[in-house]
């Protein structure tokens, strides 16, 4: 490892979450004096000592920047808050844990950037790696801080990191070395003020400072990633259908004839659809960019199709729960906005009852209540988006039913799907989870323990 920041003596550590907790262990390593800061309540003083470096200034019930040289600010806190105006009035510069993370290291990193089909992309990327040879932690917004990662990455090839728009909001010089995008859709509109460009620009980041020793894989059918041609690094493109593709592209990957075909080095490749496990027109441009990404990482074809067999998708995202009396229940949770829920509607091609709801972000839902005429037979609606989705849903004219609570929509919902001929019970959100649950995987564990519950 290296100083991630040589020229600082006094870092504000901003969140005493996992990220911030990771960076204050990382920063205190180079002897740094720590200035922790969080919004909790100070009666928990204690706790936070307990897990803080020896000699760090503890602050809770507010954010502090003291005397600090510099600042490391936690995903959570958004650009907006005015701590940040303060400390652009006095200069002091603020970096993500991400940022601290990446200067620390001199391992090669792999990052994936997006909207939707980030953790299965990076996890799937790291599991076609390691079963390669080639040996890789995840880091980032997969749940495991990358400050925590390069402290124990001694022994690794590489690093494998799920990159968030909050987390590269603050990341000015953040370089990987191979950089995956899935697909930008409208997200997060709050975090952003409803500043879709910035949102965008934010997920490109990492294209600016890329040079040419660098590979951008490029998501090619989605109308946003297309455009992005603006940066040193060589381009490797794939796409949902080969007239995507654009006409110059040397090596790429594509959908056609029931097989992805890849272009690699002169060599072609081809893996029929029906050998994957994984299902879903949003899965196979996951294993698109993960398979590019471990060509480029030197892994022979034959060596990354084998180890797709053994991969598990994580938790949440269109999962089967269980099948009773012919319905199958089936949670994605992970679906926290509309554009990945239309990934679920597209997956699950059967009559199915429909859990939606949750925090509303200000998102369009159009598309998304348009698709559900073809296969949604009834629509379980919970938390704090319920009024305005069924003023929204209308249209559809498919039944709609409130419930005050997830274990309601999922009785009520099964008791539907038997009458009306149903085939699957479906949690797919399309909204977060905070308005009822700490996140989308309580969400999901929630919906899995109703639905074993029935008998």
């Amino acid at each position: 490892m290296k100083d991630p920041f040589p020229h600082a003596n006094r870092v504000a550590v901003f969140g005493l979450g996992g990220s911030g907790i990771a960076v204050a262990e990382l920063l205190a390593g180079f002897g740094k004096h720590l200035i922790a800061s969080d919004t909790a309540d100070p009666s928990k003083c204690a706790e936070f000592e307990a897990k803080l470096p020896p000699g760090t200034e503890l602050v809770l019930g507010r954010n502090e920047i003291g005397d600090a040289d510099l600042i490391v600010t936690s995903p959570g806190l958004e650009p907006s808050s005015p701590i940040f105006a303060e400390a652009d009035a006095r200069h002091i510069p603020v970096f993500a844990e991400l940022e601290a993370a990446f200067r620390a290291t001199q391992r090669p990193i792999v990052a994936i950037t997006g909207t939707d089909g980030k953790t299965t992309t990076t996890t799937l990327t790291s599991h076609i790696l390691n079963a390669c040879g080639i040996t890789n932690k995840m880091g980032g917004n997969v749940g495991i801080p990358l400050a925590k990662v390069v402290r124990e990455a001694d022994d690794l090839d590489c690093l494998v990191v799920e990159t968030s728009a909050f987390q590269l909001a603050f990341c000015p010089e953040f370089r990987p070395h191979i950089l995956i995008a899935t697909n930008i859709a409208e997200d997060h509109s709050e975090y952003f003020k409803g500043d879709w460009r910035r949102y965008v620009d934010t997920k490109r980041r990492a294209l600016a400072v890329m040079t040419h020793d660098d590979i951008a894989i490029l998501n090619a059918s989605d109308d946003e990633i297309k455009h992005w041609t603006d940066t040193q690094a060589r381009i490797c493109w794939y796409a949902a259908k080969r007239s995507d593709i654009p006409q110059n592209a040397q090596n790429c990957a594509y959908v056609e004839d029931h097989a992805i075909h890849f272009v690699f080095d002169g060599t072609k490749h081809r893996l029929a659809l029906d050998a994957l496990k994984l299902k879903g027109d949003h899965n196979l441009m996951n294993v698109m960019g993960a398979i590019l990404a471990a060509l480029y990482m030197g892994c022979a074809f034959e060596s990354i199709v084998a180890s797709i067999d053994t991969y598990q998708l994580p938790p949440h995202r269109i999962q089967h729960v269980r099948t009773l009396n012919g319905i199958d229940f089936i949670d994605d949770s992970k679906a926290t906005n509309p554009h990945a829920a239309i990934a679920a509607l597209l997956a699950v091609d059967k009559p199915t009852v429909l859990i939606v709801g949750g925090v509303d972000k200000g998102l369009s839902l159009t598309e998304w209540i348009r698709l559900m005429s073809k296969n949604i037979r009834h629509i379980m609606v919970i938390g704090a988006m319920g009024d305005r989705f069924c003023r929204e849903a209308e249209c559809v004219q498919i039944p709609m039913h409130r419930c005050a609570t997830l274990e309601q929509a999922v009785t009520q919902g099964y008791d539907l799907a038997r009458e009306s001929g149903c085939q699957a019970v479906m949690l797919s959100p399309g909204c977060s989870s905070y308005d009822m649950f700490k996140s989308y995987g309580e969400r999901g564990d929630k919906f899995a323990a109703a639905a074993m519950a029935i008998s």
